[in-house]
């Protein structure tokens, strides 16, 4: 009896060793991806802000362009290049945000559930915002280009903040990443598609600054205003501006004029590259081992990362 016994604990402690193993091994693949998706939630926003400080680029230097081609002897000009975005707005912007605090949400939850920790619930201040986003999901308060994709979003949304206010359902880590890759898919598309506007948005901002550039130098140089040197000058630093616009055009411009059938350039796709990342990633979650999770969650960084610096290069240019 007393041998049974000892074989009895051995076996209770072998079994909890096993499982706290177990939890370490999924625990930091899944801290990865979670930092991965925040991440990708920054990438987001660069994107977003750079739409903005393109279009206000655009617009200072049509207010310049004007000035410049007026004869009128009471025209104007605003040299602090004060801005009333019209692409994406702040309201616009907020809502944007709003979805990718549903997908960080999300990768929040899955960090808690792959802890060996009894209490999976989340802080204060994620329950609040899981609270607060199912309540806009419920009430319309989502609003998008498309209106024929705000219900599925809207839908997502809400799942993604019920499970993570779940203390029962969502107990195992493939089965919430399995259960909710629909959300996720939903809302990433979502912004795919909307983001794919807004980079054609920088790229005619750049178009439309390009031509009042090029007027401008011809013009100069026609009517003999400026000495050749100068004129050269003028045309390196319309470059300059076009170049420390958008990074993302860099190849673009770097492209003969006459090259046949050029490629689009699609500015948004870097930050699109990394929300498909995040698709990739919870599949991962859902199909493979840890090892699996660790490459999803890395390539997933990588290109979060990537994203936000050329973004973010895009303000710091102005």
């Amino acid at each position: 009896m007393r041998k049974f016994h000892s074989f009895l604990v051995i076996g209770l402690i072998s079994t909890m060793l096993s499982a706290c193993a177990g939890f370490s091994r999924i625990q930091d693949p899944i801290s990865h991806f979670n930092q991965a998706a925040h991440a990708a939630s920054s990438a987001e926003s660069a994107f977003l802000n750079a739409v903005q400080v393109v279009e206000c680029e655009d617009q200072f230097y049509k207010s310049a362009y004007d000035y410049s081609t007026s004869s009128d002897p009471k025209a104007n000009f605003d040299l602090r290049g004060y801005c009333t975005p019209i692409v994406v707005t702040p309201d616009q912007i907020t809502t944007r945000n709003t979805l990718m605090s549903a997908i960080v949400l999300y990768a929040d939850k899955m960090q808690a559930l792959s802890t060996s920790d009894n209490d999976k619930q989340l802080d204060a201040n994620s329950q609040t915002l899981a609270q607060n986003l199912n309540k806009l999901a419920i009430t319309g308060g989502i609003k998008l280009q498309d209106p024929a994709i705000v219900q599925g979003v809207e839908a997502a949304v809400s799942a993604i903040a019920k499970m993570a206010l779940d203390q029962i359902i969502y107990s195992n880590l493939r089965n919430a990443a399995q259960n909710m890759q629909p959300y996720l898919k939903a809302i990433v598309t979502a912004l795919q598609s909307e983001n794919f506007g807004f980079g054609q948005a920088i790229i005619s901002s750049l178009g439309h600054i390009e031509m009042m550039l090029r007027i401008e130098i011809s013009l100069s140089h026609q009517r003999g205003q400026v000495a050749a040197a100068d004129t050269f000058f003028n045309i390196i630093n319309a470059r300059g501006i076009l170049i420390g616009a958008d990074p993302v055009t860099k190849q673009a411009l770097a492209s003969p004029a006459n090259t046949p059938n050029p490629k689009p350039v699609d500015a948004a796709k870097p930050v699109n590259d990394a929300l498909d990342a995040i698709v990739t990633g919870n599949q991962a979650i859902a199909n493979t081992g840890s090892g699996g999770i660790y490459a999803a969650a890395n390539d997933m960084y990588k290109r979060a990362m990537t994203a936000k610096d050329i973004y973010d290069s895009i303000a710091k240019a102005k």
